[in-house]
């Protein structure tokens, strides 16, 4: 017999942060999840704005201010991608015929 695939760790992380908490699909607030992953993504940014600040300052390590600044470049990515999806599909809704 094989074992169970294990969950892809980005995912189940994901699913963590945004409630998966036995509620299926329909029943979560789609606007409270967006707006936590806008929250979080802010947070991200100044994260890596202080951090940049204290490595200009000589107080923290490099290391720790390419590890910020790599976090803040894939959440302008994403943010970027999420952007382009959401404009994309309201596109296609505009497209509709009535």
């Amino acid at each position: 017999m094989t074992a169970p695939l294990a969950a892809i760790q980005p995912t189940s992380a994901a699913l963590r942060a945004y409630g998966a908490t036995g509620t299926s699909g329909a029943g979560g607030d789609f606007g409270a999840m967006v707006g936590d992953a806008a929250r979080a993504s802010l947070a991200t940014l100044r994260n890596a704005e202080v951090t940049a600040a204290r490595g200009v300052a000589g107080t923290a390590d490099v290391q720790e201010v390419v590890q910020a600044a790599a976090n803040a470049e894939l959440t302008v990515q994403t943010m970027t991608q999420l952007r382009d999806k959401v404009v994309s599909a309201y596109m296609d809704v505009l497209r509709m015929a009535v």
